[in-house]
């Protein structure tokens, strides 16, 4: 989605972290739909992370791995399958997606139109998150962000029963479809459920009209489940609702 030039450089202040129960103590991280890496929110604690960043194209990849040395990047596109997808390549690249722009809906909002104009289409491989970790490619998450233009409910899917160990997940969500097929807010909510991940917060963004659209959606574990946590599972839990900025009450 069009990311504004103010948020694109702004930086988050820096936070004080809970302490980790150890120093070597890293919080796996899937960013999935990571072409611009590193979130900000991030960047000031990267020393407690463990990224692995997604990226199809070997080129984007390969400058991902330049410009973020402490991530592990995977030239792949996720999906809910191992398959072969067609990239729609939009003239805004934040609109670029898996599914087609909805045209019907998008003229609605003659502002945004132009952003979600489809250029051309390549041919991309796509796999499975689980596929991935059972070939020992990438880790058990305790933390994802999907950003993936619609295509959100697919990439969750294709975590399969990593989700039930994975603390808290931020995505881009929308409550109408501005691509068509794609799933809605209340389907992911539907699908996080049975893993014990619950809606937490919800950012408004503001590029249609005033009309509520398109939003960041944060979920996490239920507070009341962290009793039964680890010392380890306890502290990202925390970490994650301080960087997210959840409520506490």
């Amino acid at each position: 989605m069009p990311v504004p030039a103010t948020m694109q450089t702004s930086e988050p202040s820096v936070l004080t972290f809970p302490e980790p129960p150890s120093a070597e103590m890293r919080i796996r991280l899937a960013d999935v739909g990571s072409a611009g890496g590193l979130q900000a929110k991030w960047r000031p604690h990267v020393a407690w992370l463990e990224p692995v960043l997604f990226e199809p194209s070997p080129q984007s990849a390969q400058n991902l791995r330049a410009k973020f040395p402490e991530a592990h990047v995977v030239q792949a596109g996720l999906s809910n399958a191992v398959e072969s997808r067609k990239l729609y390549i939009t003239k805004n690249p934040f609109c670029i997606s898996v599914l087609e722009p909805n045209e019907v809906l998008l003229a609605e909002y003659p502002n945004m139109q132009a952003h979600f104009e489809v250029q051309r289409s390549i041919d991309i491989a796509c796999t499975r998150y689980d596929v991935l970790h059972r070939e020992g490619k990438t880790p058990q998450p305790d933390l994802v962000k999907i950003d993936v233009q619609g295509f959100e409910y697919e990439v969750l899917q294709g975590f399969g029963d990593l989700l039930h160990g994975c603390l808290g997940i931020e995505l881009e969500a929308h409550f109408y479809p501005l691509y068509n097929q794609q799933k809605l807010l209340p389907d992911l909510i539907s699908l996080l459920e049975p893993f014990g991940l619950v809606l937490r917060k919800i950012e408004y963004v503001p590029h249609f009209l005033g009309e509520v659209v398109e939003v960041n959606a944060f979920f996490t574990k239920r507070r009341s489940q962290s009793k039964f946590f680890d010392g380890r599972q306890r502290w990202i839990h925390r970490v994650a609702e301080q960087v997210w900025q959840l409520p506490s009450r």
